[in-house]
This record gives structure tokens, C-alpha cells and sequence, in this order.
């Protein structure tokens, strides 16, 4: 999968679910592009109604400084002439967890996978090199918006493979 947007590191900071911590000022920062130069990328996104976050992270630097990379942006056909302002993200094919957590599940869904799903599942993180990432999805028709989650899903994908 191929991906163009912005992205983040450090420290997320803030409660929870927030338009102003890092991780919404980064998708204000993101939608703010997109209203003004949406033509530079129109031509090659998938599908407009899809945003994508990814959190990627190395354990030991997380533990260290708290810091990782998120990167929020859309799914594109190709990654050549990416404007100056965005950067490109190549996902790699493999297997992945599925689900879609609703309501009250997406602000608690990380615990559940990790510290339930996960432990008794029968496998492990798959990492790239020495890090570890996970994917949002974001459909404008099923999420509601941070202040509305009640009412809202998202779809998440984790790169998994069989526990050693």
C-alpha cells in the first residue's frame, strides 16, 4: 500500500482522543493541505473517503524518550512527484489482524489487542527491521468525528505472524 501525507515524531502529549494533542494537530495540519491543494494529489488517491494513521515505533527508543512516528495521510496508485509538504509511505503486503473496533472499543482497542488478543492468539508482532507499526483507517461515512466516537468505527490493521 502506498501512501502520501504528513507525519509526526515525539511525545503525543494530551488525554485520549484530542484534536489538540500532536497526533490532531497533525490531521488539522493534514486537512488544512488537503482543502487548499487537494488537485497536486487528486489524480492518484485510491479513494478520497479513506485516511490512514500509522503509528511506528522502535521498543527500546519508545521506552527511552516516549517517542514515536505517526504519519496520517491517504492511499495513492503511485509515489512519484510527491509534493514538497508530504511525505511517501510503502506499507508492506503480509498478514495482518483485522478488526473494527465501535463506539467505546476505539478508544480502549489497543489493551484488548495487545494485552488480550495477542498474548493468547498464537502470534507476535511482525516487525520491519527493528520496528513495529499499526494502521487506522478512517472512512469519512463510519467515523463520526473525536466527539462523537459513540457513534463512530474505524478499521485497524497490524502485521502479525505465527509466535516462535
Amino acid at each position: 500500500m502506498n501512501l502520501i501525507g504528513m507525519t509526526y515524531y515525539g511525545p503525543i502529549g494530551g488525554e485520549g482522543w484530542s484534536e489538540e494533542n500532536q497526533i490532531g494537530k497533525l490531521w488539522q495540519r493534514f486537512n488544512k493541505f488537503c482543502e487548499t491543494k487537494w488537485v497536486s494529489i487528486e489524480d492518484r488517491v485510491i479513494n478520497p473517503k479513506l485516511g490512514y494513521e500509522v503509528s511506528i515505533w522502535n521498543e527500546d527508543e519508545f521506552k527511552e524518550t516516549g517517542g514515536f512516528c505517526i504519519f496520517v495521510g491517504v492511499e495513492v496508485d503511485h509515489l512519484e512527484e510527491v509534493p514538497l509538504e508530504l511525505f511517501g509511505k510503502v506499507l508492506p503486503a503480509g498478514t495482518y489482524a483485522y478488526f473494527t473496533p465501535r463506539g467505546k472499543e476505539i478508544t480502549t482497542w489497543e489493551d484488548d489487542f495487545y494485552k488480550g488478543w495477542l498474548i493468547k492468539s498464537g502470534y507476535q508482532l511482525s516487525a520491519v527491521g527493528n520496528y513495529s507499526f499499526q494502521v487506522q483507517c478512517y472512512e469519512d461515512d463510519r467515523f463520526k468525528g473525536v466527539d462523537n466516537l459513540e457513534e463512530s468505527e474505524i478499521d485497524i490493521y497490524i502485521p502479525i505472524e505465527p509466535a516462535k
